[in-house]
C-alpha cells in the first residue's frame, strides 16, 4: 500500500515535466530564476576587461561579479566595443560594455588624500597636495614639495570622485597624522 502511494505522485511528476517541455519547445529556453537577467549580462559580457583602470566600477554582487565602468573620459579606449555620451556631461563618454571579473586598478595618482584640491564641477578634476616621501608608483609627475624639498607632492590632475582620505577622521580629530 504505501508503495502506490509513491507511484502515483511520481509518475504524475514525470507527466507535468514532459507537458513542460511540450509546450516549452525548445530546452535551452528554461532558465532557473538564478539563470535569469545575470546569465544574459554574463553572456554579452566581454572576454577581456575593456578598460585599462577603473575608478567608478558597478559590479553585481556575484561571484564572479559583471561590472561596468562608469568612468567619464574623453575618449574611450579602442577595446571598448560600444561607447556612449555620459549622461551627466554629453561632452564626455562611458564604455558601456560589461566584463566578468574584477573591475581592475584605480586610475587615480595616489589611493587616497588628506588634501585634495579640486573644481567644484560634478564629478571634480583634484589634484592632490599631500606632501609623502616617495610619490606613488602612479604618479606621473612627482615634484620635489616648495615647503619642505625633502618630501615629494605628485602634481597629477585627476577626473572623478573625490579621493578618499588617507588618515581617519578620528586620527586628525585627536591630533594625530
Amino acid at each position: 500500500m504505501g508503495m502506490k502511494r509513491c507511484v502515483v505522485p511520481s509518475i504524475l511528476l514525470m507527466l507535468a515535466l514532459q507537458a513542460a517541455l511540450l509546450v516549452a519547445g525548445d530546452v535551452d529556453a528554461i532558465l532557473l530564476p538564478s539563470q535569469g537577467q545575470g546569465a544574459h549580462e554574463a553572456a554579452m559580457a566581454a572576454k577581456k576587461r575593456p578598460w585599462k583602470c577603473c575608478d567608478q566600477a558597478v559590479c553585481t554582487r556575484s561571484i564572479p561579479p559583471i561590472c561596468r565602468c562608469m568612468d567619464q573620459v574623453f575618449e574611450c579606449p579602442s577595446t571598448c566595443k560600444a561607447c556612449g555620451p555620459s549622461v551627466g556631461d554629453p561632452s564626455r563618454r562611458v564604455c558601456q560594455d560589461q566584463y566578468v571579473g574584477d573591475p581592475g586598478p584605480i586610475c587615480r595618482p595616489w589611493d587616497c588624500c588628506d588634501l585634495p584640491l579640486c573644481t567644484r564641477s560634478n564629478p571634480p578634476t583634484c589634484q592632490c597636495m599631500d606632501e609623502v616621501d616617495k610619490c606613488a608608483p602612479t604618479c606621473k609627475t612627482c615634484l620635489p614639495s616648495r615647503s619642505r624639498p625633502s618630501l615629494r607632492v605628485c602634481i597629477d590632475r585627476y577626473f572623478g570622485p573625490f579621493p578618499p582620505a588617507c588618515t581617519p577622521s578620528e586620527a586628525v580629530a585627536a591630533g594625530g597624522n
